[in-house]
């Protein structure tokens, strides 16, 4: 273990003992210096599913000024990594390719910007099906289909050809607690 991934690890082991984590505080900041909003496991955890997690996942209309905010507010840009670090805690922009296009709506949650429950769905869907080494993705998409929870209604939000996988998760989850 590097001294960085024990850092990290006692950050996240302190956060749980914390009625504000501080990733959470981070994400308040990097937000509001540059108007993107959160995904991946910070945007999960606001939805409802209250996960772990050790980064910043942020949706860069335009990165490179979304970097230059970045590095503005202190960040600094580590190489080898390929990311941004700010109070050491890792910051990664997503590219709208990456995420599969814009989002729809973005939402004020504990007065962090984030994707809608819709878009985070719609993102993680793909990336998880697309992706079989980002199982991740799937596994957010089931736990917030449980603690949300979300039933098959909620497929008409999605696009049509991620409507099917999600009803079919839906069952799955479903079949699991009938057990």
């Amino acid at each position: 273990m590097t001294s960085r991934d024990a850092a990290l690890l006692d950050r996240w082991a302190m956060s749980l003992f914390s009625d504000d984590r501080e990733l959470l505080v981070l994400a308040r900041r990097v937000t509001a210096a540059t108007g993107a909003p959160v995904l991946g496991g910070i945007a999960v955890f606001l939805h409802g599913y209250r996960r772990t997690t050790e980064d910043v996942d942020l949706l860069a209309a335009a990165p490179r000024e979304t970097a230059a905010a970045l590095e503005k507010l202190g960040a600094t840009w580590d190489e080898r990594r390929r990311e941004h670090v700010l109070d050491g805690v890792p910051i990664h922009l997503v590219t709208l390719d990456q995420a599969g296009g814009p989002p729809q709506e973005v939402v004020q949650i504990e007065g962090v910007a984030a994707v809608s429950l819709r878009d985070l769905v719609r993102q993680k869907l793909r990336t998880g099906l697309d992706r079989p080494d980002r199982a991740q993705d799937l596994a957010d998409v089931i736990e917030l289909i449980r603690r949300v929870p979300l039933d098959k209604r909620f497929a008409s939000r999605l696009p049509q050809a991620l409507r099917v996988p999600f009803k079919k998760l839906v069952d799955v989850v479903r079949d699991a607690r009938r057990r």
